[in-house]
């Protein structure tokens, strides 16, 4: 009998194939954006839930334009002596369950019911700035944290976050990436979205 961190892997890659089957084969950060760092803070307790959700070895996977987007604003970023970490990618629905029933706030989390997260199609992705050795730089707040400090319009006073996240901003955003409002790592692509939604 497979082992339960087997068993949640395994679900994960299905659901992956499943996704693809439906809409646009899923691609894999790591080989399609060389030079961005992953970091899948699901994978880890380093989260709002205080607990892995991702199997240990879960890959960052994403539709093939958000990866070419991706490595528009690595390359943009570079420019400006940083490069991308990523936080969180594609996200299961039963992933994105396990942090409604952690949040149960629309204003920070989706609930999994009808269209979704845009994690849940491949067509968003959680980032952060590392410098060229690989060191994240100051940002705003760290991950998931669900308060005002952690809105895209930052109010506070830190005049190298304030720039570092004005980097991030510009790179994303000449990209082709949208934002929302509550935070500032998350990112999205929404060009085809509702197409692959009516095939479903």
């Amino acid at each position: 009998m497979p082992s339960l961190s087997a068993a949640v892997a395994l679900a994960f890659l299905l659901a992956a194939r499943t996704l693809a089957a439906e809409a646009e084969p899923l691609v894999d950060i790591a080989k399609s954006c060389p030079g961005i760092q992953i970091e899948l803070r699901y994978a880890t307790p380093r989260n709002i839930t205080g607990k892995p959700i991702y199997p240990e070895k879960a890959r960052a996977l994403v539709l093939p334009n958000v990866a070419a987007k991706l490595n528009r604003a690595q390359r943009t970023l570079q420019a400006f002596g940083f490069g991308l970490k990523v936080w969180d990618a594609y996200r299961p629905k039963w992933a994105q369950q396990a942090l409604w029933n952690a949040v149960r706030n629309p204003s920070y989390v989706v609930e999994p019911i009808g269209f979704g997260s845009l994690h849940s199609w491949g067509a968003a992705v959680d980032v952060t700035l590392v410098d060229l050795d690989g060191r994240e730089a100051r940002m705003p707040t760290d991950y998931d944290d669900f308060t005002a400090a952690a809105r895209y319009e930052y109010a506070g006073g830190d005049t190298e976050i304030a720039a570092n996240l004005n980097a991030l901003k510009h790179a994303m955003a000449e990209a082709g990436f949208q934002h929302i409002r509550d935070e500032w790592w998350h990112y999205s692509v929404t060009e085809g979205i509702k197409e692959m939604a009516a095939r479903k």
